[in-house]
């Protein structure tokens, strides 16, 4: 089976606020890849693609048309290779219409995705949790450190470095897993670093 994020989750991989997804959702911006029903309660889940595709709404330079959102959303969520004006080319993302060319640059907000999604993968395998240790508290494997513990003080804003002297069992990627977890229901402000688009005219 396919791996799958719920709306935390994937809002901490790309780097969004859970109600930027939440609100993708109500205006069917959005289709995840699975709908879970539960009581009352209907839970979403996301693929990688679609978390792809829910940064590249975060940040893209201008907004999109409905029929654009779901051409993109075709590209990165399903795999296809072309959706109307849009296709991929390498890692880049092109709009064609007429005479009018587009691309848009997307190594960085993949970039993004990956590194999250290679932390998130690591401490999926690193934290346990046994009744023998701190009443069952999810820790990292061979110690007593809590994994909420240290999330708390990435929110708190303490300097990782702190926070690799304090507990030196932990390594970088424990540290990584910790910092990804901080921002489950968080609310991160604007992307830093916009995605880049280049316009030319006149294409034959």
């Amino acid at each position: 089976m396919s791996e799958l994020f719920s709306v935390n989750e994937a809002a901490a991989i790309a780097e969004v606020s859970p109600d930027l997804i939440r609100t993708a959702l109500e205006k069917k911006s959005v289709t995840p890849s699975r709908r879970q029903r539960v009581g009352k309660a209907v839970r979403h889940q996301f693929s990688v693609g679609d978390v792809l595709f829910v940064k590249l709404l975060a940040e893209f330079p201008f907004p999109l048309s409905q029929k654009d959102k779901q051409s993109l959303a075709q590209i990165l969520a399903h795999g296809d290779k072309k959706a109307a004006q849009w296709s991929l080319e390498g890692n880049d993302l092109v709009y064609r219409s007429g005479e009018i060319q587009m691309s848009i640059e997307c190594k960085s907000f993949r970039q993004t995705v990956a590194k999250n999604l290679a932390a998130y993968r690591w401490g999926r395998r690193r934290i346990v949790s046994s009744p023998d240790i701190l009443d069952g508290e999810p820790v990292f494997r061979g110690t007593r450190i809590p994994l909420q513990h240290v999330a708390s003080l990435f929110r708190k804003r303490v300097p990782e470095s702190e926070i690799a002297e304090d507990f030196p069992a932990l390594n970088s990627r424990d540290l990584a897993y910790a910092r990804l977890v901080a921002r489950f229901g968080d609310r991160p402000g604007r992307p830093k670093k916009r995605l880049v688009f280049r316009r030319e005219h006149g294409v034959s």
